[in-house]
């Protein structure tokens, strides 16, 4: 069974939301660090591959609607 572009967006996305309050607590503990700016950046590739994913559906939508426009 294969998982929707969508659905994996949405689990990146929780993920970096996940991962952004773990850098905040963080800073909040140690102050601006090494491991924080590290965490921030694990946060920010999560965003960025959901956003693709959420493209990734816009464009396959746009592709169905194409489909079914030729096949009438």
């Amino acid at each position: 069974m294969r998982i929707s572009p969508t659905t994996m967006a949405f689990m990146y996305f929780f993920l970096g939301v996940l991962v952004v309050f773990i850098a905040i607590q963080k800073v909040n503990q140690t102050g601006w660090d090494f491991w924080a700016y590290l965490i921030i950046g694990f946060a920010a590739f999560d965003f960025m591959i959901a956003y693709r994913f959420f493209r990734i559906r816009r464009v396959i939508k746009q592709i169905e609607k194409q489909q079914n426009k030729h096949k009438k």
